[in-house]
């Protein structure tokens, strides 16, 4: 099993996003996405917040080798055909590197404040879902027309295609059994959920119950999981302390910042943070993808990087 990391563009100033993405790139990690937020996601109710797309294109020109994506486009402030001319364009700046990711959108204060509507739940999936068809039908060389309740595309295409003529993966991300791994089965090549490895596990056996009622096999969606913000130390309050001192840095009260940094399952020493991997490599998922915030704790990125990573692959 793989580690990613979504650096989050909250708090941070452009040159330390810059150089984190290069120093993750140097360490190895097996991908690298930004956020999409206009508000802070975590933490502070306002506070400074760079804008995830742009801050992709930052990476995809520094950086070389790493795989690259935004985690993940809200539909309700991404129309889905100029998001995939976004993405193409980022794709190609980076030779290849790019996965495209959707999501329904959750974070109320920041539709309210920028005048987009969050809609309710069944609503906003419906939403994810036209977006979904008309990225992957352009993703797939168009030409697409959607006449839709929230998106309308007429013969669009996507030229040029993403580098290489390759289509680029569509990564959809959301925890919902119902209706949003209904929209999973349907258009995205890679899953990315949340929750506990019991809860992942039920998730991807609803998954491919979904992927099997439109005939499509199960394997071709690649599973990933996103985590809280990971801290390894020589003792589990060692790491909790550390972790609740970089919550503070995004507007959490002490004791707050105590209570969330206890949330995260991967803090802890090595040994401890290596037997919750496992946990999510044993049924399945390919790839966890952590929170990441500034200041970027470089001796849990070592750790990660390393002999975590490291023990996981011997596991594989």
């Amino acid at each position: 099993m793989n580690i990613g990391l979504q650096v989050w563009g909250q708090f941070v100033e452009w040159d330390e996003l810059m150089e984190a993405g290069k120093r993750i790139e140097g360490l190895g990690f097996s991908s690298l996405w930004s956020n999409d937020h206009f508000y802070p996601s975590f933490g502070a109710e306002d506070g400074p917040v760079l804008e995830g797309w742009i801050t992709l294109a930052g990476w995809a020109v520094l950086t070389e080798r790493i795989p690259l994506g935004c985690m993940v486009s809200g539909a309700a402030y991404r129309n889905p055909a100029l998001l995939v001319k976004m993405a193409t364009t980022v794709d190609r700046a980076s030779h290849g590197r790019l996965t495209l990711g959707l999501g329904a959108g959750w974070h109320e204060r920041e539709h309210r404040a920028f005048g987009y509507a969050l809609l309710k739940p069944g609503a906003r999936i419906a939403r994810l879902a036209e977006a979904a068809e008309i990225a992957r039908g352009l993703l797939a060389g168009g030409p697409v027309t959607v006449k839709g309740s929230h998106f309308s595309v007429d013969g669009a295409r996507n030229d040029p295609p993403a580098h290489g003529g390759r289509r680029m993966p569509l990564l959809i991300g959301g925890s919902g059994e119902k209706l949003t791994l209904a929209v999973v089965a349907r258009y995205a090549d890679v899953w990315n959920g949340e929750g506990d490895p019991a809860a992942i596990a039920r998730k991807i056996a609803v998954l491919a119950e979904h992927c099997r009622s439109i005939r499509r096999d199960p394997g071709e969606i690649r599973i990933t999981v996103g985590l809280p913000a990971p801290c390894v130390r020589a003792s589990r309050a060692d790491a909790l302390a550390a972790l609740a001192a970089t919550y503070e840095h995004h507007g959490l009260p002490p004791a707050a910042a105590h209570a969330a940094a206890e949330t995260s399952p991967c803090v802890g020493t090595v040994d401890e943070v290596v037997t919750i991997l496992r946990a999510y490599a044993e049924i399945g998922v390919s790839e966890v993808i952590f929170d990441t915030p500034h200041p970027l704790d470089q001796g849990t990125l070592q750790e990660l990087s390393g002999s975590i990573q490291d023990q996981l692959r011997r596991a594989s």
